[in-house]
């Protein structure tokens, strides 16, 4: 919890001068659309947050954990990485998808601090 605490924070102030909703125009059709994008990262990072919670636990398989995603998003970690590469090109469009990522991950957040 603590990291996704501190993840949000950095990235939210790294980001916060940035536009918001840049697009590429004439991207290839390889590369997964943004909002998949925002959906992908933000379970990978959920993922990340319940390796930290459970450390008293028996290990993660972060293997699986990635598999069981890409899986439920109907896609694979080599085109999740090169679109991850491809936004990496263009900051204000990544910079827009991991604003979106904090923004989604903040009302998770808030959802589950109203449901305890």
């Amino acid at each position: 919890m603590k990291a996704i605490c501190f993840y949000t924070v950095c990235l939210s102030l790294i980001l916060g001068c940035q536009p918001k909703h840049a697009q590429v125009k004439n991207k290839p059709v390889w590369v997964i659309d943004e909002t998949k994008m925002v959906d992908i990262i933000v379970d990978l990072r959920i993922a990340d947050a319940a390796t930290y919670i459970n450390s008293h636990g028996p290990a993660r398989d972060k293997k699986a954990d990635i598999t069981f995603i890409m899986k439920k998003h109907h896609t694979t970690d080599s085109v999740f990485v090169k679109s991850h590469d491809y936004y990496a090109q263009h900051p204000e469009v990544a910079a827009n998808i991991y604003e979106r990522v904090i923004d989604k991950i903040s009302e998770i957040q808030a959802e589950n601090a109203d449901g305890q």
